[in-house]
């Protein structure tokens, strides 16, 4: 190996994810999580703290997948890989809240450079997310397609300044002609292509979907990305407005939501890749849908729970 290797990994926080992200993160040196560096985070990977306190520690939302990943992460760092905690938005975020619990008022914190651009991004991101939820009680189904495109546009605003900020600090530590998997989100596309930049030649950049065998096995595809994912992509991206296209979208993942799991699921001898399975289900059942079939449905679904909906829909579809 002439030069040091990236790899850019996207997946997400489920249990199914595992062993996947095992067996790539086994050939890397360096393992790189999308987290903010925490101070028990070394002595939980040296036992002197111990994985559920931890856990219990930081409230994490997933506690059965981070019991498992923090396992993982253990069983690594015994092996002699290096572990770096890598993510400078979340960092300035909480510095936010520290600055807010002491005292400090907004107009304080948009006068410091570091965090001012953290600040505004989650401020505008914020406030549409509220406006998307106001409109769902009381607007038109056009209004609330409008609603959620601006969070859109707000939230891939927000995307490209996290991934601009990571993607520069991952670069710093990249040297030594090592192997370094690189954790992130899926929807962080925007990464990849300011480490391009940054890199030069100095390092390899690869690009692997943690899921990629699964959904190519399910699919024959190497993912699917749901219809918000796609829109927000599509901002982030900065692509030539097209707004029948983009309202579809909305409309779409309006329906999406409704009817996707939002428990956390474990894998089975029967399903080892629940969440996988779900997302295509429900990707394929509003696949098909146009603007007026979008707007029928959310009037039939908007106040039912996720078993009666999903009924409706594949009803409605029969």
């Amino acid at each position: 190996m002439s030069r040091p290797v990236a790899t850019v990994c996207f997946t997400s926080h489920r249990i199914e994810t595992l062993p996947f992200a095992k067996d790539l993160m086994a050939d890397h040196d360096v393992i790189i999580l999308e987290e903010a560096p925490n101070e028990n985070f070394p002595s939980m990977l040296t036992k002197k703290i111990s994985i559920p306190e931890y856990i219990r520690r930081e409230g994490l939302e997933f506690p059965a997948f981070s019991l498992r990943y923090y396992k993982l992460m253990r069983t690594f760092f015994s092996q002699g890989k290096e572990i770096i905690q890598i993510e400078p938005y979340i960092e300035r975020l909480m510095q936010i809240y520290e600055l807010f619990s002491a005292g400090k008022q907004p107009d304080d914190v948009v006068k410091i450079p570091a965090l001012n651009r953290v600040y505004l991004a989650e401020k505008n991101t914020a406030r549409a997310l509220f406006h998307y939820y106001e409109s769902s009680f009381k607007d038109s189904f056009p209004a609330l397609i409008e609603s959620v495109r601006t969070f859109a546009k707000h939230d891939a605003t927000r995307f490209r300044i996290r991934d601009t900020m990571r993607a520069r600090a991952i670069a710093k530590i990249i040297a030594d002609k090592k192997k370094y998997y690189i954790e992130t989100g899926g929807m962080h596309i925007f990464l990849v292509r300011i480490l391009k930049r940054v890199s030069g030649k100095e390092f390899t950049i690869n690009i692997r979907n943690v899921m990629e065998p699964e959904y190519n096995r399910l699919i024959g595809r190497a993912t699917v990305l749901a219809p918000g994912d796609m829109l927000t992509a599509h901002y982030i991206l900065r692509k030539k407005e097209n707004l029948p296209y983009e309202r579809l979208l909305a409309a779409r993942s309006i329906i999406y939501i409704k009817l996707l799991e939002k428990e956390e699921l474990l894998p089975s001898r029967k399903e080892k890749s629940p969440h996988v399975s779900d997302e295509l289900a429900v990707n394929g059942l509003v696949s098909g849908l146009n603007l007026l079939h979008c707007e029928d449905l959310y009037k039939k679904i908007r106040f039912q729970n996720r078993e009666r909906a999903l009924q409706t829909v594949k009803d409605y579809l029969s």
